[in-house]
């Protein structure tokens, strides 16, 4: 599995942050349920203990990027002899609104929250001083 910034890195085969690819084979995947700060995020747990957390837009998203994950690693299982190829022998590309999450992740500055909070819950806007 491979990360890439958007379609045009991955068309390009530029890798995020110049990451190789990691295995599924023998990994798994669930949901992340003691992960308490953001909602629709899943743990995937490679075989050289590596953890990864990502977040989908909701319930129905985190389960499709959950079962697709299992039936590749399923299937990487079952192939085993040829790594380096994906088992469908072509790349594959879950939706693009799934992003990488980590606690140590720089997030929106206090701010910014603020003024995108305001954005949604205000009918008429402040008055600039």
């Amino acid at each position: 599995m491979g990360f890439y910034k958007d379609s045009k890195a991955a068309n390009q085969g530029v890798p995020y942050h110049n990451e190789l690819p990691i295995s599924l084979k023998d990994a798994t995947c669930d949901v992340a349920s003691d992960y308490k700060k953001k909602k629709h995020v899943f743990k995937l747990r490679v075989a050289d203990g590596n953890e990864y957390l990502f977040q989908a837009k909701d319930e129905e998203e985190m389960s499709t990027w959950i079962q697709a994950i299992l039936n590749t690693a399923d299937r990487a299982d079952v192939q085993g002899s040829n790594p380096g190829t994906p088992a469908s022998g072509r790349a594959q590309t879950l939706p693009a609104a799934v992003t990488l999450s980590s606690e140590s992740s720089p997030g929106k500055r206090e701010k910014d929250k603020e003024k995108d909070k305001e954005k949604r819950f205000s009918l008429f806007s402040k008055k600039k001083q």
